[in-house]
């Protein structure tokens, strides 16, 4: 197929991919919260709600990752995942309150989980490169993120969050024609020949299990915080624009972390990269529990921005190191969705509690124990795959032929 026979199209291609899901991304997600708030939730029951949501993206992530690698094109299933989400959103104002709501918004979050594909497609298309190639791609989503969280702040500031499924749904139509026309699928599911008897025996390796652990960990502290972070930031005086500014500034400093990742590689492994990042979070969680300017609140994200660069684009690289070469997209499914599926869960009910019954500070402090563990765990029991001065390069295995598909 054509993006097989050019690579450096298909790249590119690529590259809007990522930049057009961080635009569509930055007018919905940060809002969630709030949004919420203003439809008459309180902060146990917005923890609930995105508990729901998190857990239904949970159940469908690794499935799509299955069928990826198995029997369909994961570029057309993020085609599809675009109409979908892009009809889901239009139902949110005419949802009501309550259950109907929230039937709505995990509606909405199953649509959008064939996103996560992106990573997967972009591993397997950059094949034998270095892998801050892949970090490299990836801030093109946090410079639309970036982009899209100011813009659509500023609009939200003035005609209020009533406008975010107006907003949303044709820019995530977008991102359907754009990989349509643009990244088309490139082949069959990855080759690899005959599963290693260890594979057979067990599909997911120890080292992998025990990075999602650490996975579920970090993930539950993120949701805790990042989620009611929103509503304290709109309790301290702070309005939709600081929030979107806030999420523009975590963008900010992720994009030239994520730029400048081979730097950090040349003497660091993706483990400790991970456990620098929870250290930072730890900081963080700290001075959030006693801010009480909503200015500096929004500020501290920029930290945040260093601390999600070096975590995410350190964990997609475990992962990848750590699960079995034909089980890449798999691998990456579980990672995300223990990590933006699961872990949410257990933050957003937790934050939403403690937040609630014992108060922000209490919440964020409590935080700092959960993301410092994450970060043990990675540093301590995670093998090294790679150290300071040795090569790179990721390695995938060479594609067959491709056949054409029924």
């Amino acid at each position: 197929m054509d993006s097989d026979l050019d690579p450096s199209r298909a790249i590119r291609g690529l590259k809007w991919a990522f930049v057009l899901v961080g635009i569509a991304d930055g007018t919905l997600l940060p809002y969630i919260p709030l949004y919420l708030f203003e439809r008459g939730l309180g902060a146990s029951w917005i923890g609930v709600v995105l508990a729901v949501t998190a857990s239904a993206s949970l159940l469908l992530g690794v499935a799509w990752a299955y069928l990826a690698d198995r029997k369909f094109s994961p570029e057309r299933m993020v085609v599809v995942a675009s109409v979908a989400a892009a009809a889901a959103a239009l139902l949110l104002p005419v949802a009501g309150r309550g259950a109907s709501l929230a039937v709505v918004l995990v509606v909405l979050s199953l649509a959008r989980s064939p996103f996560m594909l992106l990573d997967p497609i972009a591993l397997r298309r950059l094949r034998v490169t270095r892998r801050t190639d892949y970090a490299r791609i990836r801030l093109r989503m946090s410079a639309g993120w970036a982009a899209a969280a100011i813009g659509s702040g500023a609009l939200f500031q003035v005609t209020g969050l009533r406008l975010i499924p107006f907003v949303y749904a044709p820019l995530s139509i977008l991102v359907g024609l754009w990989v349509w026309h643009a990244v088309k699928p490139s082949g069959g599911a990855l080759p690899t020949g005959p599963a290693p008897a260890a594979v057979r025996a067990s599909l997911i390796p120890v080292a992998l299990m025990t990075f999602l652990v650490s996975c579920l960990l970090l993930g539950a502290a993120l949701a805790a915080t990042q989620n009611f972070l929103v509503l304290r930031i709109n309790f301290l005086g702070g309005g939709a624009l600081l929030i979107g500014a806030a999420a523009a500034f975590q963008a900010a400093t992720e994009i030239p972390t994520m730029g400048y990742t081979h730097v950090l590689t040349k003497r660091l492994s993706h483990r400790a990269l991970f456990a620098i990042g929870c250290g930072i979070y730890l900081v963080t969680f700290i001075a959030w529990a006693f801010v009480t300017d909503p200015l500096i609140a929004a500020l501290l994200k920029l930290v945040v921005g260093v601390a999600f660069a070096l975590t995410y684009v350190a964990a997609v690289m475990i992962a990848s190191e750590l699960a079995p070469s034909h089980l890449r997209a798999t691998g990456q499914a579980l990672m995300k969705s223990v990590l933006f599926g699961l872990a949410p869960v257990v933050g957003s009910v937790g934050g939403g509690l403690i937040y609630g019954e014992l108060g922000p500070r209490t919440m964020f402090l409590l935080a700092t124990g959960v993301v410092g563990a994450a970060g043990l765990i990675a540093l301590l029991v995670i093998p090294a795959r790679e150290t300071a001065g040795q090569p790179t390069g990721l390695m995938l295995p060479a594609p067959e032929p491709v056949t054409p598909r029924a």
